[in-house]
């Protein structure tokens, strides 16, 4: 078992022990066949999400904990057919209330005859997408933590105040697939588009699914941690979390090849753009074009155009007009919606889990 610890300089060291007793690992591959994750060796920690107990939606204990070498998983050959038993739930999860400029940059600007514009506070979705396979049901994102909010929420104040969430308590991630009947058990890969705090709230609910980030935003959302930068959407007290918890991580390298994780679903490796390290899927339908799932790499359709409108929050400015140019030439090869991360009008012309499905 490799064990990683960050210093406070944000150096990285590992240690190696063998698993204590009654202890047992398993160490999980993703097959050539496309068809999911399989085990190579007995385990305790299984990520057969598709079968067993659902479990429930417990969230992490307090203590201490381990961060666990991830396994990287092997390149998958790229397929465009959809999968006959393929199905995408819709998850809303509510909104953030925020300036505007913050998602288009320059939305309002000062000048001469108008020193002072008002700022345009306005709401943005909140998503997750849930999508049944049969080898093995996957989720592209989590949304944010119930508990963000107040004195003692997962969120600094600062951040509290910049973009507050909007919506009920039926709004947050274990609601919407316990209102489905889905557990945290049957759920075998979650994918992250990047850790921001509106995305990956919710990563400490799934104990045997298999985790699956880019390696540079892993290592970035590390190092706000043992740094103890508060001031960016990198909520500390979420990462804390993860790291009590001996998580499957599933790191992809910075230039590892796109591929399918499951038949007619595939990994999109964007890189740095908004964040230092973005991921994309690629889910292919058989009653609807295939659907690019864009997250935070392209916000809205105003930030697509043509022309492309820089967001006002950006990592790597370039790196986010690549990636537009990318899945823009993604789409056009493929005939596929792009679905962006924050895109009002279009999120409200989805179908939502509570009204059907796409397949």
């Amino acid at each position: 078992m490799k064990i990683i610890e960050f210093g406070q300089d944000g150096s990285r060291h590992e240690t190696t022990r063998s698993p204590g007793k009654g202890e047992r690992m398993k160490i999980l591959e993703f097959g050539d066949s496309g068809g999911g994750a399989r085990p190579r060796s007995e385990s305790t920690r299984s990520a057969e999400g598709s079968s067993g107990p659902a479990g429930r939606w417990e969230p992490a204990p307090r203590g201490g904990g381990s961060l666990v070498e991830p396994v990287r998983p092997k390149s998958l050959p790229a397929r465009r057919s959809a999968s006959r038993s393929l199905r995408m739930h819709v998850l809303d999860l509510g909104k953030l209330r925020l300036d505007k400029n913050f998602m288009v940059a320059n939305s309002t600007v000062a000048m001469a005859r108008n020193p002072n514009p008002p700022g345009q506070l306005i709401d943005i979705p909140v998503s997750a997408y849930y999508i049944e396979h049969p080898d093995g049901n996957v989720l592209f994102d989590t949304g944010c933590h119930p508990d963000w909010g107040g004195p003692d929420g997962r969120w600094p104040e600062g951040i509290q105040d910049v973009f507050p969430v909007i919506g009920g308590e039926d709004c947050y991630l274990p609601h919407r697939l316990e209102a489905m009947g889905i557990g945290p058990n049957q759920i075998r890969h979650v994918v992250l588009s990047h850790l921001h705090c509106d995305h990956a709230g919710c990563i400490e609910y799934f104990r045997k699914s298999n985790i699956i980030v880019h390696e540079d935003e892993f290592a970035a959302a590390a190092l706000h941690y043992v740094k103890r930068i508060h001031t960016t959407p990198y909520a500390l007290k979420d990462i804390e979390a993860w790291m009590r918890l001996d998580l499957n991580w599933r790191e992809v390298g910075r230039h590892d090849p796109d591929r399918n994780i499951v038949e007619g679903v595939k990994l999109l490796n964007f890189g740095a753009g908004h964040s230092y390290g973005m991921l994309g899927l690629q889910v292919a339908l058989r009653d609807h074009a295939d659907v690019i799932l864009a997250s935070d790499a392209c916000y809205t359709s105003e930030n697509y155009g043509p022309p492309m409108k820089p967001p006002g929050i950006s990592h790597d400015s370039i790196g986010f007009a690549r990636t537009i140019q990318r899945i823009r030439a993604l789409a056009e090869d493929c005939g596929a919606e792009v679905w962006f991360g924050h895109d009002i009008p279009q999120f409200d012309s989805l179908r939502k889990a509570d009204e059907g499905w796409y397949e």
